[in-house]
């Protein structure tokens, strides 16, 4: 506690004491010193960790719930907040709006991961992954809507990120989700659902068979689809042209 004090005190004058105090305790949140409660120490204790005022403290505290790392309520002591991918997603997305990118940049950047994702799914895919791809492949077979298709479509990519293993990989997925939806309503919204669903049972057949390569071979030849359909559909415009939209990632 008293060194923790000691490098805040020397360090002032390197930059404001209320962001060297963000500093030492989103490192503290992130090395897990406080994940055995899931509640930070009361004002009293943070002020003698980290030398500084109570006022010091309080804003060094807004500023991490806004950046979602923790969840105050008043009455209450701060809580860890929840992992949620969709800071993340927020960030990516208003990122890749703002910097040019086009949907067939997306495509690009699909193929390079979705590959490496379907390959790792297949080494590491379980009876209840593989179940739940199928009833995602039905329902985007059986769906009426748009939106039902749509939203089954990219269900079935986010269980083979799941199925992975790594975390990684889903908050990576959950990131591009909305991106995905855009690109999906250019294609499937011209009457393309069939042919994704059969890019979709394709996958699934390559897992049947227990052959990584093969699962690969199956989703770059999927998504090699999809780029197919977005140089007939789509206009080159950016993504900041597309419209908002919700993306359920659930």
């Amino acid at each position: 506690m008293g060194d923790r004090k000691r490098s805040i005190t020397r360090a002032q004058g390197a930059g404001p004491l209320v962001e060297q105090v963000v500093h030492a305790l989103r490192e503290d949140i992130l090395s897990g010193r406080f994940d055995a409660t899931g509640q930070l120490p009361p004002q009293g204790e943070l002020c003698l960790r980290y030398g500084v005022s109570r006022s010091v403290i309080r804003e060094a505290m807004r500023q991490l719930e806004s950046q979602r790392l923790l969840t105050i309520q008043r009455g209450r002591r701060p809580q860890l907040a929840p992992l949620d991918s969709q800071a993340v997603a927020e960030s990516l997305h208003i990122l890749l709006r703002r910097s040019g990118a086009t949907l067939f940049h997306l495509i690009q950047v699909r193929k390079v991961l979705e590959v490496a994702i379907a390959r790792l799914a297949a080494k590491n895919m379980d009876e209840e992954n593989l179940l739940r791809l199928h009833i995602a492949v039905k329902r985007q077979e059986q769906a009426q809507s748009m939106e039902e298709q749509i939203q089954a479509d990219l269900e079935f990519h986010r269980i083979l990120a799941q199925a992975t293993g790594n975390p990684l990989f889903v908050f990576l997925m959950d990131a591009l989700a909305e991106l995905m939806y855009e690109s999906r309503k250019t294609t499937i919204g011209r009457g393309l659902n069939s042919r994704a669903v059969k890019g979709h049972r394709a996958i699934l057949q390559a897992l049947h068979l227990g052959d990584p390569d093969a699962v690969a071979q199956a989703m770059k030849a999927h998504l090699d689809d999809a780029a197919e359909d977005l140089e007939k559909y789509a206009l080159p415009r950016t993504l900041r042209t597309q419209p908002p939209c919700e993306a359920n990632t659930n």
